[in-house]
């Protein structure tokens, strides 16, 4: 009785704070005194669990750091005019027949260059839905199309801080989970595509597409070189170079141009890097402006706060009947479907991306037998469903930002496909054991970790007696 007590305050503080627009840090930390509360009232010491939570924050310091170089990532990227440059590049791709593919393609390229949905929405998915007023297209289709390429990299772009932040709390390799990530994606990205381009004679408006660049010339030198942030990103992920040195020699790039490309001077990098790039054009300000340490500064405290969550979890054994359900109702289906199910409900209740990825990621971490299986459920679930729940931050935040309506989410069709599509596939390897293992099944990013029969710290074992 006392867990579901404390379960439900916790959920009305999650949906008081959304109803009145407080930071998500508010009802986090009512949360984090509710479950120190429990343990007290089943007799833990309080330094005892001021330990046990602390280990959280300890445990994901990496991740912190590399919010940090994100921030300033996103910043100098803006000021050394390489997003102005490929949002310019963008509009060349556009005609009112492909607007709805070409608004999924381009946010999707973007957000998988910078790896945020919102630096995505924030830049080419602004001049997609201005450009889809000025033809009089179908703002909620564009829309559905912009939230669906802006996510694609939030789940599988090497800069992703989501990535990364599934990546640890599952203890896998940040590398490996991309190309399953991406294996696994193809079929669903192809439809989406497929579905978009199909709408687009219908949606796509009768107007002429507006053009950007002279404004942005005003303000930025739009050289090809001012592309080489980029390219170095491209380049070093595939030569499989840590995520780290990946960002800070990109950073390197984009601070030189900011300087002999852009004339910046030397002394306005430091603002620039913690405060977020500014520009004085207020006709492309609400584009490139952004970025910047202190940008991340809450998403950094909320996961900081949401990761001690998972040692009182372990210590007062709070979740342990909701974890049994969890375990049954995978094992009647799919350790997928588990963690799907359990995605959807966490997405409803905590109205953010984050806290529904680590709690689902708490719930579900006895369902698989492999940190990786994990992580690839996490990403065809947890990641992307807030994305059309409307009265989720993600998905409000979003279209707000973009100014297009909360309905657009109807129309995010990848958000829906990829899911799907991983649950048709976890039900398939069920019926057909070995699949996992066969050419289909590797062509899909799958091994025996992924094997949808077995659960928990059985599977390690069962496969090894298989092999």
């Amino acid at each position: 009785m006392a867990e579901a007590l404390v379960l439900a305050a916790f959920a009305l503080s999650l949906a008081v704070g959304i109803a009145l627009g407080l930071s998500l840090l508010v009802p986090l930390a009512c949360g984090l005194a509710l479950f120190v509360g429990y343990g007290l009232h089943r007799g833990h010491r309080l330094g005892e669990l001021l330990r046990v939570a602390a280990r959280g924050p300890l445990s994901i310091g990496r991740v912190l750091v590399l919010f940090v170089v994100i921030g300033m990532l996103t910043a100098s990227w803006r000021a050394a005019g390489t997003i102005p440059a490929v949002t310019c590049l963008s509009v060349r791709l556009v005609s009112p027949s492909t607007l709805p593919l070409a608004s999924f393609v381009l946010c999707g390229l973007m957000s998988t260059l910078t790896g945020s949905s919102f630096a995505a929405s924030a830049t080419v998915g602004v001049v997609c839905m201005t450009i889809a007023t000025a033809m009089r297209a179908d703002v909620l289709i564009v829309g559905g199309a912009i939230i669906s390429g802006s996510f694609l990299g939030d789940r599988c772009s090497p800069m992703s801080s989501t990535a990364m932040l599934v990546s640890t709390i599952t203890r896998s390799s940040l590398h490996e989970n991309l190309g399953r990530m991406m294996r696994i994606s193809v079929v669903p990205v192809v439809a989406c595509a497929l579905i978009y381009a199909a709408l687009g004679p219908a949606a796509g408006g009768t107007g002429m597409a507006p053009s950007f660049r002279g404004s942005f010339a005003t303000s930025f030198d739009l050289s090809w070189y001012v592309l080489a942030p980029i390219a170095l990103v491209l380049v070093l992920s595939l030569a499989k170079l840590s995520v780290l040195r990946t960002m800070l020699a990109s950073l390197a790039s984009a601070l030189l141009l900011c300087v002999f490309a852009q004339h910046v001077p030397l002394g306005e990098l430091p603002g620039i890097l913690l405060f977020g790039f500014r520009t004085s054009n207020l006709a492309i300000g609400r584009m490139v402006n952004g970025g910047g340490v202190l940008s991340m500064t809450e998403i950094a405290l909320i996961v900081a706060v949401a990761s001690s969550y998972s040692g009182l979890f372990e210590e007062t054994g709070l979740l342990r009947g909701i974890r049994a359900f969890v375990r049954r109702l995978a094992g009647r289906t799919t350790p997928f479907a588990g963690v799907l199910v359990t995605s959807v409900v966490t997405a409803c209740i905590a109205c953010d991306q984050v806290v529904s990825l680590m709690l689902t990621a708490q719930l579900c971490d006895e369902i698989e037998g492999d940190g990786s299986a994990l992580a690839l459920d996490l990403s065809s679930s947890a990641v992307i469903i807030p994305a059309v729940i409307p009265w989720t931050t993600s998905c409000v935040g979003l279209c707000a930002f973009v100014g297009m309506p909360v309905g657009s989410a109807a129309y995010a069709f990848l958000c829906m496909l990829i899911p799907l599509w991983t649950l048709v596939v976890s039900l398939w390897q069920k019926r057909h054991p070995g699949f996992a293992l066969q050419r289909g099944g590797r062509a899909l990013g799958l091994d025996a970790r992924d094997d949808a029969r077995l659960m928990g710290n059985e599977a390690p074992a069962k496969m090894a007696g298989a092999s």
